[in-house]
This record gives structure tokens, sequence and C-alpha cells, in this order.
């Protein structure tokens, strides 16, 4: 019989059965899909090679640092700050400390008040006081109100706020909760955004190296008994002594019948083959006009093996699901890069337009109140997913931490708080 058995080969599911593993526990890992990832995986297609679901890795995260070789997965920083784009108008706005040559365009760029600039800067003095969980505690509000009390104007809002957190929120309105903006701003101060050269598939894979995973495994139902919990699966009935449930919420909710849904967030992708890059910028660009685009990344800029010789790949987010199909949303797309870049936007080659119903849960103020625990009516079934406290790589994977401190009677990995 096994230990444990871990149905998901997602970022949570593969750090419960590490530390699973490591505590010395015997541990199988299924998986319905051909490879573990969960929703972060990496396309190949024709030399190119682009990521879809989370599109960087934040290095800060306290439980990357805990479960991760930053080193082995040969990441590649991306610059600090970003280029805020109108049409054909582009402006930097970059961090004046770790990018001391972006200083001067900084101080110029007028999209963005010197007085908000100011602002920026006593934020960053304020939220690095303290250990960065804490700012997941207090008093909360929507991200817009945040900033909006604290002196910032509707420019700045609209030029660089909106654009970059509504990138990392997927929702452009700020509507989120300022507890999660001010510990992502924190996320952001202590360590880079970095994207693993060979691609963010590196991380599962990593997590995944040494376990015992059978993919392409469906799990029927779950079976708990005196003796531990049979699983029913097209690949025969297993037993364990518990199971781990770390699939997607619509799943988790089929096999414990608990509710964990918060409800799906949608996020687009389109992936663009240039045989000109009209730019060499490698930072992250912002649409701060009104538009489809959210924001876009020459990802070949930033990582030149992502394209293959003489070629330049170009990245595009649209937020949410627009109501359009694929071609239509593409030419409005282009339509738009056209008037960043001019006419020759219309030879680039369309790679993928790649749209996920569930790319985040919405996460308004207060909604860590709403939180699901681990633990459910089935006797020996536990949860791990990032509906258990943020929807990130670091809610994922200290979910993960925490079904498996569960299991080990591990006060320390039970009673770490949130975002530690």
């Amino acid at each position: 019989m096994t230990d444990t058995l871990v149905i998901g080969a997602g970022l949570a599911g593969l750090t419960a059965a590490r530390a699973l593993q490591r505590a010395g526990r015997h541990v199988r890992v299924l998986d319905a899909a051909e490879h573990p990832g969960g929703r972060l995986h990496t396309h190949t297609d024709d030399g190119f090679t682009y990521d879809a679901g989370f599109q960087v890795l934040f290095t800060a995260y306290p439980a990357v640092r805990r479960h991760l070789n930053l080193h082995a997965l040969d990441l590649i920083a991306l610059p600090p700050g970003a280029e805020l784009r109108r049409g054909a108008h582009a402006e930097v706005l970059g961090d004046p400390i770790r990018d001391r040559a972006a200083l001067t365009r900084t101080v110029l760029a007028r999209s963005v008040p010197l007085a908000d600039k100011l602002r920026v800067a006593h934020l960053a003095a304020d939220l690095r006081r303290g250990p960065a969980h804490a700012l997941l505690r207090g008093p909360d509000e929507r991200t817009d109100a945040f900033l909006r009390a604290r002196g910032f104007s509707d420019r700045a809002l609209d030029a660089f706020f909106r654009p970059f957190f509504g990138g990392i929120f997927l929702n452009r309105e700020l509507t989120t909760s300022a507890r999660l903006f001010r510990y992502y701003f924190r996320m952001l101060m202590d360590g880079q955004a970095a994207i693993p050269r060979r691609g963010m598939r590196e991380i599962p894979r990593q997590l995944a190296r040494g376990l015992h995973v059978m993919c392409r495994v469906q799990v029927h139902s779950l079976h708990p008994h005196a003796g531990g919990v049979t699983v029913l699966t097209n690949a025969g009935d297993l037993e364990a002594r518990n199971v781990i449930v770390a699939a997607d919420p619509p799943e988790i909710a089929r096999l414990t019948r608990e509710r964990v849904h918060l409800g799906s967030v949608p996020a687009t992708y389109l992936y663009y083959a240039a045989p000109d890059a009209p730019t060499a910028q490698p930072r992250l660009i912002l649409n701060t006009a009104p538009g489809l685009i959210n924001n876009a990344h020459w990802t070949s800029h930033a990582l030149p093996g992502r394209a293959p010789g003489g070629q330049h790949l170009l990245t595009v987010t649209v937020l949410g699901h627009p109501d359009l199909h694929d071609d239509a949303l593409d030419a409005g797309v282009r339509e738009e890069l056209r008037g960043w870049y001019g006419p020759g936007v219309h030879a680039w080659r369309t790679l993928r337009v790649e749209r996920l119903a569930h790319a985040q849960y919405p996460q308004p103020p207060e909604y860590a109140a709403t939180l699901p625990g681990h633990g459910t009516a089935l006797p020996g079934v536990l949860i791990a997913s990032e509906v258990t406290s943020m929807s990130s790589i670091q809610g994922a994977m200290e979910s993960g931490e925490k079904a498996a401190a569960i299991l080990l009677n591990d006060a320390a990995g039970m009673s770490r708080p949130r975002g530690a």
C-alpha cells in the first residue's frame, strides 16, 4: 500500500509529493495529462518556444526559494520597469536603483507625473518594513482605492498600475485585494521577475524529478475505509493510507464533494513570429491606451534562444475571453500592433492563440476569509490547491507544503503564515 497518493501533478501536488518523499514517505502522483505541470506549460513550434499559464517566476516567493534550485533553472531576469506605449509613442519607466541606465528616461517620461514617481519611492520604502507575509494581513480594500488613498493620480493608474498589475491580477480595473497588491509589490522589490531559459515547464520538471509520477491516469472516485482510501482509476484500483487531491477546482469538487470553486478569471495569449523586429526593447510593454492588448513582450529579445535564427517572438496578453473568434481577435490585435510598429505587422505569422478559461480565480478585498481549508469530509483525504491561499505560484506551492505538513504532523509547516 502506498503511504500517499497525490492526484494532480501541478505545482501544488508536486510540492506536496516532494515534501512527503523527503520525509521518507512512499508517494505516488497521478495526473490525467500527458505531462506534469498543470496549467503551467511550454509549447514548441517550428523552432519557437513560448509559455502558457504563468508567464514569469517571482524569485522572491518564499516557497519557491524553499523548493526550487533557481540556479539549475537557468533563469533569465527581465529588465525591471516597463515600456509605456500609446500608439507609436513609447517611454521607459525603469527602476532607478536596479536599472541606472534607464534613470534619465524614467525622469523624463511624461506618462507618469514626477509627483507620482516620488510616491512610488515612498510606497516602496513603506512596503519594505517588516516581513513580506505581514502585508497579507490588516485592512483590505480595492487596489485602485488603496493607490488613490496614497495620492496617486488617475494618469499614473492608467499609464502604469492598470496595465502592469492588471497583467499580474488579470484585472485591469484593479478591483483585486490591496493586500495582494502590496505583497506582489514587495516580491518585485525583494527579487526578480525571471523566466527559465528553456521555458516555464522546467519548473514542474524540476519538482517532478525523482518522484513516481503516472500520467494519463483518470481518477474515477475515492472510497475511504478503515485501512485507508481506495482510488478507482482507468489504470486499476489503487490503495493508499492517505490521498491529497491537488487537481483543478472542478475536479477537487467532483472527487471530494467540497465546495472549492471560487470562480475563474480567463486570459488569452497570442504569439507572433516576426522576421524583422521593429524594436530592440527587452522590457515588458504596457499598453496605456484602451484596446485589446494589455501588455506584450518581445520574448526573443530577453531570451534569444526562444526563436530560430532570423526570427523574433512577440507574446501578447489580452485580458479575459474577448467575444471574438480567433481570426477576428488576431486581426484586432494586429491592428493595434500596426499602430505601434507600422504596416509591417501584417506580414507577421500567428503561431498560436491560447485561451485559458481558468488562469486565476477572483481575489477581491477580503477574499481570504472565503478560502477553503485543506481538510475534507472524506477520512484520509486532503486538498492541495492555490484556492487555499492565493492564485499564484507561491499559493500553489505553499498549499502543497501545508497538505504535506498536515500528514507529517509538522507543527512548524502547519502554522507557517500565508505568503511566508
